[in-house]
C-alpha cells in the first residue's frame, strides 16, 4: 500500500521535495546497516544517478552494491541483509532489494565480474558514488562492459517492446516504465550502430512525453510502440529456402500457426522445441515461438498488432494440460540479426541450436556470420549471469517446485556449453536417457516429471555448480581474472 501512494505521489510535482526527502532518508538507512555490519561492509555504491532528469523519484528505484570483505560468504550476507531490510522503512520501498547486489573488493576490481552490474551507456566513464564516504569509485568501460550493456538492452525490448500479450493494464507507471525502457534501449543499440536507422525527432519528442508523463501520455503509449517496433524492422536479409517435413508437431498448432502467415505483418514464424524432449517422435514439451513482424506497404499499425495478439490470446486460452506449452514472442529481421551477429541471446549457443533444432514456417534458411570474438563475451556474460543467479538465490527460487525437466535442462545447457569450449562440436542428443548418462549417476532416479523439493535441490545445485566452475576454468585459460569468481 505504501509503494502504492509513494507512485502516486510521483506523479504530483509539488511532492517531488518530500519524495526527496523521503529517499535522502532510504540512503541514511543504508548508512545505519552499514554501521551495525561494519566488520563485514567496505562500502556501499550507489548506481543510481539521482541527478539525471530521467530518475523519477517515487518511480525509480534505488540500485546499490554493498561491497564486503574477502572472507564474507556473499550469499549467506544478502540473505541476512534482505530480511533486515524488510523491516526498514524507508528503505523497504525504495531500494531494489530483489536485484541488490553483493561483491567482494576483490570482484570490485575485477573487470569482468563488476561489468555484470551496468545496463545502460551513458559515459565510457563510469562513476559511481559511495553513500559511505561520498567518495566516487571510477573505472572506463571495457570490451566486455559493452557487451552486457548491450545484452540488457535486448532483454528490455523483448519484455517489454515484443511481448506478444494483450495490453491489459495501461497504468500511468506501466507506460512510463515501457516509454523508459524502450526509449534508452532503442537509443543505446543506435548508439551502438547495432540499429541502421536513425532516430527521427518525433519519436524522441513521444518517448521523453511519455516517459516524464505529459498531458495525454496514455493516449501516445500506441503510437510509441508501432514507431519502436518499425525501427526494428530496418534490414532485409538475403534467404534461400530449404523445405523441411515437420511432423513432429501437432496438427492444430501448425495450423494455426499457418493461419498467422495469413496476416500482412507477419513475415514468417520460427519453431524452437525445448532442449529436451521426453518423446523424440513429437513434440510434447515447451515449444518457443518467433513471430517475424514486417511493416510490409506500412501495414504495421496498432489495430493489425491488436488483432494479432486477440488470435493468440485465444489459441492459448483454448489449450488443455495435455497439450506442449507454447511460448510466442514478437521479433524482426532487424532484432534477429543483431542478435546474431552480436552473440546476444540468453544462451550462447542459442544461434548453433536454431540452425540443428528449429524450422521456419517459410522453408528460410537463417544464416549469419558469428565472429569468435563475440562468441566468447557472450560466454563470459552467461557464464557471470548464472553466478549472480545463484549468489542472489534466483536460481533456487526458480526451480524449488518446478519439474525436474526444468532443472535438467539448465544442467544440459551447461553441459554443452563446456563441451564447446574445450573444443567439440556443437550436437544436441535427442535422447532423454542419453542425455542423463551424459550427465551423472546422482540424478537418473529422478523422474522428469517429479517436483524439486529441498532435498532434491541439493543434488541439482551441486551439479550445477560442478559444471559451472569447470566452465570458469575453461574461461579463466584466456581471462585468469576469472579465477576470481568464487562460487
Amino acid at each position: 500500500m505504501r509503494k502504492k501512494i509513494i507512485l502516486l505521489f510521483s506523479l504530483i510535482p509539488f511532492f517531488r521535495i518530500i519524495l526527496k526527502y523521503l529517499y535522502q532518508s532510504a540512503i541514511k538507512k543504508m548508512r545505519l546497516l552499514a554501521s551495525e555490519s561494519s566488520s563485514d561492509i567496505l562500502d556501499i555504491l550507489l548506481i543510481s544517478n539521482m541527478k539525471d532528469h530521467d530518475f523519477i523519484y517515487g518511480s525509480s528505484d534505488l540500485n546499490l552494491i554493498l561491497v564486503v570483505k574477502d572472507h564474507v560468504y556473499p550469499k549467506e550476507f544478502l540473505e541476512q541483509t534482505r530480511k533486515k531490510l524488510v523491516g526498514m522503512w524507508p528503505a523497504n520501498m525504495l531500494v531494489d532489494i530483489k536485484n541488490l547486489n553483493v561483491l567482494k573488493t576483490s570482484e570490485l576490481k575485477t573487470p569482468l565480474i563488476r561489468s555484470t552490474m551496468l545496463t545502460r551507456f551513458e559515459s565510457e566513464d563510469i562513476k559511481w558514488q559511495s553513500i559511505l564516504t561520498k567518495d566516487f569509485f571510477e573505472f572506463r568501460l571495457k570490451e566486455q562492459d559493452h557487451h552486457n550493456i548491450q545484452f540488457n538492452y535486448v532483454k528490455k525490448l523483448e519484455l517489454l517492446l515484443l511481448n506478444p500479450k494483450k495490453d491489459l493494464l495501461l497504468n500511468r507507471h506501466w507506460i512510463r516504465s515501457f516509454g523508459k525502457g524502450v526509449y534508452f534501449s532503442l537509443a543505446g543499440l543506435i548508439k551502438y550502430n547495432l540499429i541502421q536507422v536513425k532516430a527521427s525527432t518525433s519519436w524522441e519528442e513521444l518517448a521523453k512525453k511519455i516517459v516524464r508523463f505529459t498531458l495525454f501520455s496514455r493516449s501516445k503509449y500506441h503510437k510509441l510502440k508501432i514507431q519502436s517496433l518499425k525501427m526494428l524492422d530496418f534490414c532485409e536479409p538475403s534467404l534461400q529456402t530449404q523445405i523441411e517435413q515437420i511432423d513432429s508437431y501437432e496438427e492444430d498448432f501448425i495450423n494455426f500457426c499457418n493461419s498467422l502467415l495469413e496476416f500482412s505483418i507477419v513475415e514468417d514464424i520460427i519453431l524452437k522445441p525445448a532442449l529436451i524432449q521426453l518423446d523424440t517422435d513429437s513434440m510434447k514439451g515447451k515449444v518457443f515461438v518467433d513471430i517475424i513482424l514486417r511493416n510490409n506497404e506500412d501495414r504495421l499499425t496498432s489495430d493489425s498488432l491488436h488483432h494479432l495478439q486477440v488470435g493468440i490470446d485465444n489459441f492459448l486460452s483454448e489449450l488443455n494440460q495435455d497439450h506442449p506449452k507454447y511460448v510466442f514472442k514478437f521479433s524482426t529481421f532487424g532484432l534477429l540479426k543483431i542478435k546474431c551477429e552480436q552473440v546476444l541471446f540468453s544462451y550462447p549457443l542459442e544461434y548453433y541450436y536454431r540452425i540443428e533444432r528449429c524450422h521456419s514456417l517459410r522453408d528460410f534458411k537463417y544464416k549469419f556470420d558469428i565472429p569468435k570474438r563475440q562468441m566468447e563475451k557472450a560466454c563470459i556474460q552467461f557464464l557471470m549471469h548464472e553466478f549472480m543467479q545463484f549468489r542472489t538465490l534466483k536460481q533456487k527460487n526458480i526451480l524449488i517446485g518446478s519439474k525436474f525437466i526444468k532443472s535438467l535442462n539448465n544442467i544440459y545447457r551447461y553441459q554443452l556449453l563446456l563441451n564447446f569450449l574445450k573444443g567439440q562440436e556443437f550436437a544436441v542428443s535427442h535422447s532423454y536417457k542419453s542425455i542423463m548418462e551424459e550427465l551423472t549417476p546422482q540424478l537418473a532416479h529422478i523422474k522428469p516429471d517429479q517436483q524439486v523439493d529441498q532435498e532434491t535441490w541439493l543434488l541439482v545445485r551441486a551439479q550445477m555448480l560442478y559444471i559451472l566452475k569447470r566452465i570458469r576454468d575453461e574461461l579463466s585459460k584466456k581471462n585468469p581474472s576469472l579465477k576470481n569468481l568464487q562460487f
